[in-house]
């Protein structure tokens, strides 16, 4: 999904550092490869079409201000290789986001049976059409370190175009991850426009770069019928350059 993204771009403005952010955290040379499948569903729920998308990200390079990735991609239709794709990206790392709040607001967020200290923010960024506000709570102890995120985008009238939610709902639980043990979060965001939905459901592990190791995307309609759905799965990643990527010389991922 990285593979979406412009060469280069605005930063988000809630990632504030190198040390809380999901790649630049992490040496040069870390990796991961993840397999998204992306299906259309009639109103019965039956699917009726499939794309497949293998990945590969790998960070090139990071500092406190900037971090690059190259990213490799394969599209697959069936049986059928469809597109393959190489880019770079670079990001910003803002210290302090354009649009962010000078007054900061001390809070507590209880997560299951954690509470964690947070600050809380707003980040206001205008454009011709309106006005997005962003209210953010973030923690220094944590990854994901981004706890939660209110958004909301009001146009010119006034009237609300689309708002979005994002909570961590669990944290500290314990999972198997390609044989290892590991400390994960579950993320759920949810954005509303138009009377559609999106959710997306998410396991997050700071100690694999990127951080998503698991996701599902539901889209649903204004009868509330799902009509799309998004999955992907951790094929494999690695620490630094000691670690070998799979897939450069033999194309593991094929066998998931």
């Amino acid at each position: 999904m990285t593979c979406c993204f412009p060469s280069k771009g605005r930063a988000q403005e809630w990632l504030r550092a190198q040390d809380s952010h999901a790649w630049a955290r992490f040496q040069p040379e870390s990796w991961k490869s993840v397999r998204v499948s992306h299906s259309l569903l009639d109103s019965t729920g039956k699917v009726t079409s499939e794309v497949i998308t293998l990945t590969t990200t790998e960070l090139n390079e990071a500092s406190r201000n900037q971090y690059t990735l190259s990213v490799e991609s394969t599209v697959k239709i069936g049986e059928q290789r469809v597109n393959q794709s190489k880019q770079r990206i670079k990001r910003d790392i803002n210290a302090k986001g354009e649009g962010f709040s000078d007054v900061v607001k001390a809070d507590t967020i209880k997560i299951g049976d954690y509470e964690m200290p947070v600050e809380v923010f707003t980040v206001e960024y205008s454009t011709k059409k309106g006005k997005r506000v962003s209210k953010v709570y973030i923690s220094r102890e944590t990854m994901p370190s981004v706890l939660r995120r209110e958004t909301a985008f009001t146009n010119k009238k006034g009237e609300i175009e689309y708002k979005t939610t994002s909570n961590v709902v669990e944290y500290g639980l314990t999972k198997e991850v390609l044989g290892k043990q590991v400390q994960v979060s579950r993320v759920v965001t949810v954005h509303e426009q138009n009377g559609t939905k999106i959710r997306t459901d998410e396991l997050f592990c700071g100690d694999v770069p990127g951080g998503i190791i698991a996701q599902e995307i539901t889209q649903t309609n204004l009868e509330d019928v799902v009509t799309a759905k998004t999955v992907l799965s951790l094929l494999d990643y690695g620490i630094g350059s000691s670690a070998t990527i799979r897939g450069k010389d033999k194309d593991e991922s094929d066998k998931q």
